[in-house]
């Protein structure tokens, strides 16, 4: 997952395919609409492992907004600043392709939906756990409750 390098806060997913129009089995229109981080957390691949927290240990907001076909994630963490990025979505099975705007690689992210709490997982994802501006790669969890 990766929202750009802005000191230390790392991006999120993106997708391919049209969201909404192709339901999966879960019914599609569900991811639909705006989501907010309880949990988004980084944890490296180093020995011991790291893990760093956007909302629980950096006290930032991050949202999610999914419609027909795009996406806009926006975060805000103190003393690290605000963004946003916004591209295309789709799903594919039960993974969520968000591709940034400007960009032809997307992100791929296994989701999971129940009731009105969504899960984000991804095996490949970035964060600079040392603040040197180099991103160590890391694994990626998130979950979101639906505003």
């Amino acid at each position: 997952m990766r929202l750009g390098r802005v000191q230390g806060v790392a991006a999120g997913p993106t997708s391919a395919g049209n969201l909404g129009a192709r339901a999966p089995a879960d019914g599609g229109g569900a991811l639909l609409g705006s989501w907010s981080a309880t949990r988004w957390q980084y944890t490296s691949r180093t020995e011991p492992p790291l893990s760093m927290d956007v909302v629980c240990d950096l006290g930032g907001t991050v949202t999610l907004s999914l419609s027909a076909g795009t996406y806009v994630l926006t975060y805000d963490v103190a003393r690290r600043g605000s963004r946003s990025q916004g591209g295309s979505c789709a799903l594919e099975g039960n993974q969520l392709q968000l591709t940034p705007e400007g960009s032809a690689d997307p992100d791929l992210v296994q989701f999971r939906i129940a009731a009105e709490t969504l899960s984000l997982t991804a095996e490949s994802s970035a964060w600079d756990f040392d603040n040197d501006g180099e991103e160590e790669a890391a694994d990626f969890v998130a979950v979101l409750v639906r505003l």
